[in-house]
């Protein structure tokens, strides 16, 4: 029998620690995570936490989500403000990286993840969520169809995601020598051009770094900025340890970034953001290179580098999915990681208005692909 409290914060030091019990929680389900994540937009989200006792009150799961309480944009500040007034059909709730579950006998796993899984329902109910999506961790080997099974029958679509994982306790020559040929090359005439790699461990780098996030955001088409409040909240993420950046400096000129969440012997290559000033993109395959040296002689054991959709078995989706993914997948591929399947997860609680969602969200993915197309780079001097 076991038991859930829904809590709208926590004590950040006792969460994450029993979030170490499980050997593949990631820093998706941090406190210091879900707390930034909220508060990226001037309209304020909130993070939800989820804790399962059993009858001794040992925590036997989580699950931390973030429930945000306004249609988003990516295109326009004018887009998401029209989005907005529509915001009262419902709410949408989301998390990464969960459940995590302490327990290893596969029937003692599908009774939490049944309770985590009304603690949610009691979410949707209590906060008018329209539509709630989650990803589980790639590193839960313990996922089977009878676990797809109990979340199909409480309503939830699945679609299959996979990623590329590479196992830093091998050594870093035999790490190098997976890498495909042609990354080995990028990686090398980065550093013979003297690209420099700076970790960020000043609060003021965070200007530079979020300019540079900026300037990457308008070449996809995306002219929304992360609220003022954010830099505080991802700062402690910064100081907690649970994320890196690393910098890449050509000519002194910043050009590039990586992201990287580290929690649990567990590094995950967050994001790579590039200026694309340059006529050849360098920065950001020495980038990787370099955080995955560090994770290594910081004694993490797992390097993820992310991955992406699955291939998919319709026909009509399959212009749209290598529109998508291609160029992204064929990049991760040539680190030599392992694939490790992973879940997306989705579930309508009311079709009607989301089906609305979705129409009034279209101008906004139109505007953003017509700013992505027509995006002029900087000239080279």
């Amino acid at each position: 029998m076991y038991n859930f409290e829904i809590l709208d914060s926590v004590d950040s030091k006792s969460w994450n620690n029993n979030l170490k019990k499980s050997q593949y929680s990631t820093f998706f389900q941090t406190c210091e995570y879900l707390n930034s994540q909220a508060s990226q937009r001037d309209i304020p989200d909130f993070p939800i936490f989820i804790n399962i006792y059993d009858e001794k009150k040992n925590v036997k799961g989580q699950l931390g989500m973030i429930i945000f309480q306004s249609a988003r944009a990516y295109s326009s500040k004018y887009v998401e403000k029209g989005l907005n007034f529509f915001s009262k059909l419902g709410k949408r709730a989301s998390w990464v990286g969960g459940p995590i579950i302490h327990e290893n006998d596969k029937k003692l796993r599908l009774e939490i993840l049944r309770t985590i899984l009304n603690a949610i329902d009691i979410i949707i109910a209590k906060n008018n969520i329209v539509v709630v999506n989650g990803y589980t961790p790639p590193q839960d080997l313990l996922i089977d169809d009878n676990y797809l099974s109990e979340i199909k029958n409480n309503g939830y679509g699945i679609e299959n995601f996979f990623t590329f994982v590479s196992d830093l306790r091998n050594s870093l020559d035999d790490i190098w020598n997976n890498v495909h040929k042609n990354t080995i090359r990028d990686v090398k005439r980065a550093q013979s051009r003297n690209i420099i790699i700076k970790e960020l461990t000043d609060y003021n780098q965070l200007d530079d770094y979020f300019a540079l996030s900026n300037t990457w955001k308008k070449t996809k088409g995306i002219g929304i900025q992360v609220s003022k409040n954010f830099n505080e909240k991802y700062w402690n993420c910064i100081k907690a340890g649970t994320e890196k950046v690393f910098l890449a400096y050509e000519n002194d000129d910043l050009v590039a970034s990586h992201r990287l969440g580290c929690f649990n012997d567990i590094a995950y290559s967050h994001k790579l953001t590039n200026s694309y000033s340059k006529p050849t993109s360098l920065g950001g395959p020495l980038l990787t290179w370099k955080a995955i040296e560090w994770a290594k002689k910081s004694g993490i054991s797992i390097y993820d580098f992310s991955g992406g959709e699955s291939t998919p078995t319709d026909e009509r989706d399959k212009k749209r999915y290598s529109e998508q993914w291609d160029s992204l997948l064929i990049y991760k591929r040539k680190w030599g990681g392992k694939e490790f399947p992973y879940y997306h997860l989705i579930k309508l609680k009311n079709e009607k208005k989301y089906k609305i969602f979705r129409i009034l969200s279209k101008p906004d993915w139109i505007i953003r692909n017509y700013k992505k197309k027509h995006y002029k780079r900087p000239k080279n001097n």
